[in-house]
C-alpha cells in the first residue's frame, strides 16, 4: 500500500511571511534551493459525509509554480488518503494519487483503491461534490541527509474555505520521501531552534470539515482510546498517551488565537491525562521519559490564566450577588464587585497575553515534539506484566485517595496539604480509570469505573473549594476590597470539604 510518513506542525503567534523568514535564514534550508507553488486542495465528500464515515479525504489538487512559470496552466490531481496512525505530529497514512486532466474526478481510480470494496461502492461515488477547499502558498526545501533520508520540508499560508466561512492556515510539514523515518525527528529537533514547532494532528481535510460544522477552533476533548481486554501497558500506553497529548496541543494551538476560556482547561486536562497514564505505565517503560522542565514556564502560563478565567467567570459572579446584597442598601459592596471584576478582567488578559508569549517561544513548545517522537519509540518490556496490572494500581491508588482524605486532627496547614494532594490524587485516579477501563475485564473494569465515579466527585468536591480558596487569593494579591475577600474566604472555610463516606 502507498503510504505517506509525515510530521506536521502548528506555528503558533507566527503570520506566513514571519515564518518564511526564519525558514530562509535556518542553517538547515539558507543554502538549499527553494521552490514555491499555488496550492488549491478540493476536498470532495457525499452530502451524508459517506468519506468522513470511513475516515477517508479524497482531494482535487491544482500546482501552480510561482513566478516567470505562472503562466502555464495548473497540474491536477487527485489524491485519497486514509486515516493517520501516529502520536503527536507524527502520521503514517495510505495514500493514491493519480494525475488528472482537469479538475474532474476519476472514479474507476478511486474504485481501484480499496474504497472500492465499500458496500455499494460505485454508486456512492457518483454522489461525491466539492464540499470545502484550503488555497495557499506552499515553499518548500528538499533535504538530502548523508544517504540516509530524503525529507521535504512544506511551510504552508493561507486559508481555509467552506462556504462563505474563512479561516486561517499556517503550517510546517515534513514528508519522508526516502529513508529512515527517524530522520524526520532530526530535522524536526533542528528546526525547533528557530521556530515554535506545536505538534498537529489535524489533516486540511479536517480542518475544513470543521469550519463547515462551525467546530474549527473549538475546544477539544478527550476522545478515549480504543482497547481490546488484556491490553498490555505498551499497548494502553501508545493509543492514551497519543490522544492525551493531542488533547493538549489542540487546545493550544486554538488558544493561541481565541480567548475561549474552555481552551485553557481542555489543555490542562491533557496534560493531566498524559501525567496521569503517565505514572500508570511507569513500571514498564524501557525508555527515560524526555526532560520536561522546559515546559514549566507554558505549564505555570496556563495554571496562572486558568486561575484568573474561573475566579472571573465563575466563582466571583456565582458568589457576587450574595456578598452584596441589595445594591441600593449596600453601594459600596455593589461598587467593590465591580471593580474586582475588572482587575480580574484586566489580569487575565495579561496572563493570556503571556500565555501567547510562551507559545511563540520555540524553546518553550520544542518538549513537546520530543514527547511525540519518544512515544514512538516505545518497545515493549521486558519484564512479565501480570494480566491484572492496571487493576492493581489503580486499587493502590484508591486506597491511598481515602487516607489522604482523613487529614482528622491535623494542623490547618496540614489539612490544607493533605486536601491538596488528595485532589491531584483523585484526577490521576480518574484519567487513569478512563484510560485503561476498556482494557481490563469486565468484573474489574465495572469496580474501576466505581473508582472512576468516586475519584471524579472528590475531585469536583475538593475543586469548588479550592476555585473559592483560590480566588479569594487572587482578589488580595489584586488589592481588591477586604470585606470581599474575607467574604470569599468564609464561604470557602464553609465549604471545606469533610472526609467521604464508603
Amino acid at each position: 500500500m502507498p503510504q505517506e510518513i509525515e510530521l506536521k506542525f502548528a506555528l503558533p503567534g507566527l503570520t506566513g511571511e514571519e515564518s518564511l523568514a526564519r525558514l530562509r535564514r535556518h542553517p538547515l534550508l539558507r543554502r538549499r534551493a527553494m521552490q514555491q507553488v499555488h496550492l488549491i486542495n478540493r476536498y470532495l465528500d457525499t452530502p451524508d459525509g459517506w468519506l468522513r464515515q470511513q475516515r477517508c479525504a479524497l482531494r482535487l489538487r491544482a500546482t501552480q509554480a510561482v513566478g516567470s512559470a505562472a503562466a502555464q496552466p495548473p497540474r491536477w490531481e487527485q489524491t485519497l488518503k486514509t486515516a493517520g496512525q501516529g502520536a503527536g505530529a507524527w502520521s503514517a497514512r495510505g495514500e493514491w494519487t493519480v494525475a488528472l486532466k482537469g479538475p474532474r474526478l476519476q472514479p474507476q481510480a478511486l474504485l481501484a483503491t480499496p474504497l472500492g470494496q465499500q458496500p455499494q461502492a460505485a454508486q456512492r461515488v457518483l454522489e461525491l461534490q466539492a464540499r470545502y477547499e484550503t488555497r495557499c502558498l506552499r515553499t518548500t526545501w528538499t533535504l538530502h541527509l548523508r544517504g540516509r533520508a530524503v525529507i521535504e520540508v512544506a511551510l504552508d499560508a493561507g486559508e481555509v474555505r467552506a462556504g462563505h466561512r474563512r479561516a486561517p492556515l499556517l503550517e510546517l510539514e515534513l514528508e519522508l520521501l526516502r529513508g529512515d523515518a527517524a530522520a524526520l525527528d532530526e530535522v524536526a529537533a533542528a528546526l525547533a531552534t528557530t521556530l515554535p514547532l506545536l505538534p498537529a494532528r489535524t489533516s486540511k481535510a479536517e480542518q475544513a470539515q470543521r469550519l463547515a460544522d462551525g467546530t474549527w477552533g473549538a475546544p477539544v476533548r478527550a476522545q478515549g482510546p480504543t482497547l481490546p481486554v488484556g491490553a498490555d501497558p505498551l499497548t494502553v500506553a501508545r493509543a492514551a498517551l497519543a490522544d492525551a497529548l493531542g488533547q493538549l496541543c489542540d487546545n493550544l494551538a486554538a488558544a493561541a488565537r481565541s480567548d475561549d476560556p474552555e481552551l485553557i482547561h481542555q489543555a490542562r486536562v491533557g496534560w493531566r491525562r498524559w501525567r496521569s497514564v503517565l505514572r500508570l505505565v511507569r513500571p514498564w517503560l524501557t525508555e527515560p521519559v524526555p526532560d520536561t522542565t522546559a515546559l514549566r514556564a507554558l505549564l505555570q502560563a496556563l495554571g496562572v490564566l486558568r486561575d484568573l478565567d474561573v475566579a472571573y467567570g465563575q466563582t466571583v459572579p456565582s458568589w457576587g450577588e450574595a456578598f452584596v446584597e441589595d445594591a441600593q442598601q449596600h453601594p459600596r459592596r455593589a461598587r467593590a464587585l465591580q471593580r474586582a471584576t475588572r482587575r480580574l478582567r484586566h489580569a487575565a488578559q495579561q496572563a493570556r497575553a503571556e500565555l501567547r508569549t510562551q507559545l511563540s517561544t520555540p524553546e518553550v513548545v520544542a518538549p513537546l515534539q520530543a514527547l511525540a517522537a519518544w512515544l514512538l519509540r516505545l518497545t515493549p518490556a521486558t519484564v512479565p506484566v501480570e494480566p491484572g496490572w492496571a487493576f492493581e494500581r489503580l486499587r493502590r491508588w484508591h486506597a491511598r485517595l481515602k487516607r489522604q482524605l482523613r487529614h482528622g486532627n491535623a494542623s490547618p496547614a496540614e489539612a490544607m496539604a493533605a486536601l491538596h494532594a488528595a485532589r491531584l490524587l483523585a484526577k490521576r485516579l480518574r484519567y487513569a480509570s478512563e484510560a485503561a477501563g476498556h482494557a481490563m475485564p469486565a468484573k474489574a473494569a465495572e469496580r474501576a469505573q466505581q473508582w472512576q465515579r468516586r475519584a471524579r466527585g472528590w475531585q469536583e468536591r475538593l475543586g469548588r473549594w479550592r476555585d473559592t480558596v483560590r480566588a479569594a487569593e487572587l482578589l488580595q494579591q489584586l488589592h481588591a476590597d477586604a470585606e470581599l475577600v474575607g467574604f470569599l474566604r468564609g464561604v470557602a472555610a464553609a465549604q471545606h470539604p469533610l472526609q467521604p463516606q464508603g
